[in-house]
This record gives C-alpha cells, structure tokens and sequence, in this order.
C-alpha cells in the first residue's frame, strides 16, 4: 500500500470517527466510504469567516479538529461553539432556507465540507443518509439542551441570590436606622446622665441584635464565610498590612492630639486610668463591627450593584454607613469612622480577609481610648 492510499484509509477511517460521533446508529464501512468520495477537505485560520447570516445555505461542515463559534452578527453574541465531530449549517443544507447565523473559526479548523448538491444526489441513492444526518442533529440538539439547561438553572440560583441579597440589604438598611434611632435616643439621655458604662453595654446589645439577624439572613443569601472574609487565605498578609497603616495613625495621633484637642495639654500621652473592661473586650467589639460592616454589608453591595467600579463604591456606601452609625456620639467621630471606614473597606477587598481591618480596628479605637480622644468624641 502506497503513502497516498495510507494516507486516504487514515482520512477516511477518520471521516467515519467523526461522522458517527455522538450517536449510536451503525453503518456500514462501504456506505461511509462512498459517502466519504462525495465530500472535501477544508481549512480555515483562526477568525475566518465561515459563512455570514443571510447566505445561502449550500453546505454544511464536518469538524475534524478545532473550533467554530455560531453568533449573531448585529448583537454579536455568541449562540453556540462546535467542535471535534460536529455539524455547522447542516440544517440550512437539509431546509435550503437562506442562514440564521453569521459562524467563525475560533481557532485553525481541519474538517469536510458537504455540499447540499451532493448530499441530495447521494441521498437519492442511500435514503439511510437521513436517518443518519437526523441521529446526528438530535444528538447535537440534545447535548446543546442539556448545556442550556445548566444554564437555566445557574441563572435561577442566581436570580434567587440576588434577589435574597437584595432583601438583605433593604433590611440592613432599616437596622441602620433603628439602631441609630434607638442609640440617639437612649444614648443621649444616658451620656446626659454620664453614663458611660451602660452607653457602651446598650451599644453592644444593640450589635448582637443586629449580629444575630444579619446571621440569619446571610444564610438565606447562601453568602459563604469565605465570601465574608472569615478564612485563613492571607491571613498573614492581611493582619501585617492591618498592623502596617495603624502606626502611621498612632504616629499621627500622637502627635497631633494636643493641638487638635487642647484639653489634653499636660495629661500623659497613654492614662492607665483608661485601661477597663471596654478596652480588654474591643477586639470583640472590632470583630463585630468589621464583619456587620466589611463581612456582610460590602459583600453584599458588591455583589449587587453592576459595573467594574462596583467595589470602590461598596466601599463609600459601606463606610458612609459606618459613619452614619457614629452620629449620635459626635460628628467628629462620624468623619473618624467615615475614613477609617474606607481604608479597611479596601483592606478587606484587597485581601478578601476580615483579619487586617479587625487588627485595626482594634489598635486604632484602644489608642484613642488611652490617649484620652475617645473621650472627648463620645462626649461631642
């Protein structure tokens, strides 16, 4: 046997392969055979078109290698991507109606070309052809139903998260106003009593209430602990970076405390008069907030609004949030919160990791209680 005949029993073993492929129909070598003599080779490079919508559909294309996108020239969204073993335009070839879609080659694509002239003048002689070409579209027709109904059903879970998401944040929302409804109420009549230690004991009821239904909802909202940041990915690196913009802050309000507040003049830069419970308990009271705010509230402003700006403005929401919710112990505080808010909103989104902004959190608020600043905001 010669390199050619070796070579043509290959392509023609292979042409059979492909043909038959995703279907159970058997057919004899011979008729594969005299099929494989009615049809051609063809090539196409990467981004070649294949035929344009509208075009007479005047053949169809076998796949041996590659791939070939189906899309729809005016949105150009993609309908569908063939490869090994499937048919392009093979019902416009049966139908003879003009083409629905535009298709390209993805990629090089090695395949035969099937021109309706030929597949009716062989079908004349070998009806079985259509059963065969039938079995072909079906198989194709299943396995594209089969993709499409994965699709549905992701869109579907999808469609619910969302749509949870966004009850979650209506109903944060409302908790945002009640608490600070609630804190401006109660917490002022409390600080004109000078009563710090149920001011600070009221404010953290009030955070476990609101914990404990924020916990609920995100469970209904299918919202993971790593999609709130409670994992040990860069756990390392999110706590050092949460040390690292903290002693700029230290340094800063160190510094600046006497001239910004002159009522600190003379009094020692850290009182251990300060150091109370509060101060031993505020990494939970951090840890609280970071995930209420940053775990939750951003997560989920993140997930709901569109576009690619959507993180950076989680962030403002979320922080201004977090201002809003430090109103009723003085403006100053607010504007505090407002940019402490937005450095660990991008901490968090830059490690996707609760720890650095709790770290801070923690260090930043216990400096200002011990260097006396706290003070003076809680007290407007």
């Amino acid at each position: 046997m010669t390199i050619a005949q070796t070579d043509l029993l290959r392509e023609s073993q292979e042409f059979s392969e492909k043909l038959l492929k995703h279907t159970t129909i058997r057919v004899s070598k011979t008729y594969l055979e005299d099929f494989r003599q009615h049809v051609g080779t063809v090539h196409y490079s990467a981004g070649e078109t294949i035929f344009n919508q509208g075009d007479d559909s005047s053949f169809a294309v076998l796949i041996a290698s590659g791939e070939i996108e189906v899309f729809a020239p005016d949105s150009g969204d993609t309908l569908a991507v063939a490869g090994d073993g499937a048919l392009i335009g093979e019902l416009g070839m049966i139908s003879g109606d003009p083409r629905s879609a535009s298709a390209r080659a993805l990629s090089p694509v090695r395949g035969w070309v099937i021109e309706r002239s030929d597949y009716r003048e062989f079908l004349s002689d070998r009806p079985e052809l259509a059963t065969l070409f039938f079995r072909k579209i079906y198989a194709q027709l299943s396995a594209s139903y089969g993709k499409l109904r994965e699709q549905y059903v992701a869109l579907e879970d999808a469609d619910r998260r969302y749509h949870a998401l966004a009850f979650m944040f209506v109903t944060i929302v409302l908790m945002v106003n009640v608490y600070a409804l609630v804190n401006g109420m109660i917490l002022g009549s409390l600080k004109a009593n000078h009563q710090d230690a149920m001011i600070f004991w009221t404010s953290r009821a009030m955070e476990l209430w609101g914990g404990f239904i924020l916990w609920g909802l995100t469970v209904r909202c299918g919202l993971t602990r790593h999609d709130m940041g409670i994992r040990r990915a860069n756990l390392g690196r999110s706590i050092a970076m949460g040390v690292l913009i903290s002693l700029p802050a230290l340094a800063a309000m160190a510094h600046f405390r006497t001239q910004l507040y002159p009522q600190l003049a003379g009094t020692p830069l850290v009182d251990p008069a300060q150091l109370t419970l509060s101060v031993y308990t505020y990494i939970l009271v951090a840890a609280l907030q970071e995930w209420i705010c940053r775990g939750v509230f951003l997560t989920s402003i993140a997930k709901l609004m569109p576009g690619r700006m959507r993180p950076a403005a989680a962030v403002v929401i979320s922080s201004l949030v977090f201002s809003t919710l430090h109103l009723h112990y003085s403006s100053s505080l607010a504007v505090v919160a407002l940019v402490t808010g937005i450095v660990w909103g991008a901490l968090f989104l830059a490690y996707r990791n609760l720890a650095g902004p709790v770290v801070s959190h923690f260090i930043l608020g216990n400096a200002a209680t011990l260097m006396g600043i706290w003070a003076i905001w809680q007290g407007g």
